[in-house]
């Protein structure tokens, strides 16, 4: 393969929205860049430009033979796992330095053990990120990385897709992550049906993942909340048409409430997930994690035990959300909000 000064990996069109930013980025100051990607259907490989070169990298084996083989001085990917043992991706040898983005405003403590031992360099969201990664590489003798405290690229889609919107009924989303760590698994669908019964709008949003490795548990869900009213499922790959719609969000540990919360400025709702249903996860290794201790900064958090108040901490979360507290927030959690793709595509320009 032809090498390149900065190229980007992609699992497709899933994360969309964090490249399309750095990419239009890119191309609009005239830089050259190129992009790999394991989806033949990726949005990206229709982008016509002369300083794009897109390549779809084909399926499974095929596609970890030319990954291999990719040669460029940086490596930009949202893929946790790279190089971790059992994984199929290794970092390619002709590649300097692999560099994390990350796809979501989280700490590494809800991902998968090892996610990020053989990057090289990670594009922190915000400072929160430094003290996990830093415990990690000590615990593990792992060389220290160098963090790059540039901000996040996917907000600046979501920002562009914001619209306001009026509301006849106040409309809650149900947004859960994918795997144990959902709250669809973890709380079931019982308090979903119990708000059906009032008088809500629902939308209920599976992690895009959902949908491909636990088909089943969600067809299972859907079929079971069929004959529940004034209520419907979002399977779209953007929660952006979502969030628009709705006035509050229930979550889990998805970073969806902070996208709710940071660029809709609308309350949310944490149900917890307790550490022992997480096992695999960074969570189990680390002393303190930003993950647990955000869930109380952002919002009321509810355990299983105490289900039956969820009704009444939407009343309350709506009427006395404070917009003033959620900025001052936002501003000390993210590096460059709404302008993340410009920071980074800049910082790596001037290497």
């Amino acid at each position: 393969m032809n090498k390149s000064k900065i190229s980007l990996f992609s699992e497709g069109n899933i994360y969309f929205s964090t490249f399309m930013p750095l990419i239009k980025s890119f191309i609009d100051k005239k830089i050259y860049v190129s992009y790999y990607t394991i989806d033949s259907k990726d949005k990206i490989l229709n982008i016509k430009s002369e300083y794009l070169k897109a390549k779809y990298l084909g399926y499974k084996f095929l596609s970890y033979i030319r990954f291999s083989l990719i040669e460029s001085e940086y490596l930009i990917s949202t893929t946790p796992n790279i190089g971790t043992p059992g994984y199929p991706y290794k970092k390619p040898k002709l590649v300097k330095n692999l560099v994390h983005v990350f796809h979501s405003i989280s700490d590494i403590s809800i991902y998968r053990e090892g996610s990020l031992d053989h990057y090289d360099s990670v594009i922190l969201v915000g400072q929160f990120q430094k003290k996990s990664i830093r415990e990690l590489e000590k615990k593990r003798g792992l060389k220290q990385k160098e963090l790059l405290p540039l901000g996040v690229p996917y907000i600046d889609d979501l920002i562009r897709s914001k619209k306001a919107i009026n509301f006849s009924k106040t409309t809650i989303l149900i947004g859960s992550s994918w795997g144990n760590k959902g709250c669809l698994r973890n709380y079931g669908i019982e308090f979903i049906k119990e708000l059906s019964k009032k008088e809500y709008n629902i939308i209920v949003r599976p992690h895009p993942h959902s949908l491909h490795h636990e088909k089943r548990f969600i067809n299972n869900c859907k079929r079971e909340l069929l004959k529940c009213k004034n209520l419907e499922w979002d399977d779209s790959i953007s929660p952006s048409e979502s969030m628009n719609k709705s006035n509050i969000l229930i979550s889990d540990t998805s970073s969806i409430r902070f996208d709710f919360l940071f660029v809709h400025k609308k309350p949310v709702i944490t149900l917890g997930i307790n550490r022992d249903e997480m096992k695999g996860y960074e969570r189990e290794h680390l002393d303190i994690n930003w993950t647990d201790r955000s869930n109380y900064d952002i919002g009321p958090v509810i355990t299983k035990d105490l289900i039956h108040q969820l009704e009444s901490k939407i009343k309350l979360s709506i009427k006395s959300f404070n917009k003033s507290k959620l900025l001052k927030y936002r501003n000390k959690t993210v590096y460059n909000f709404g302008k993340g793709a410009n920071s980074i595509t800049e910082f790596f320009i001037n290497q």
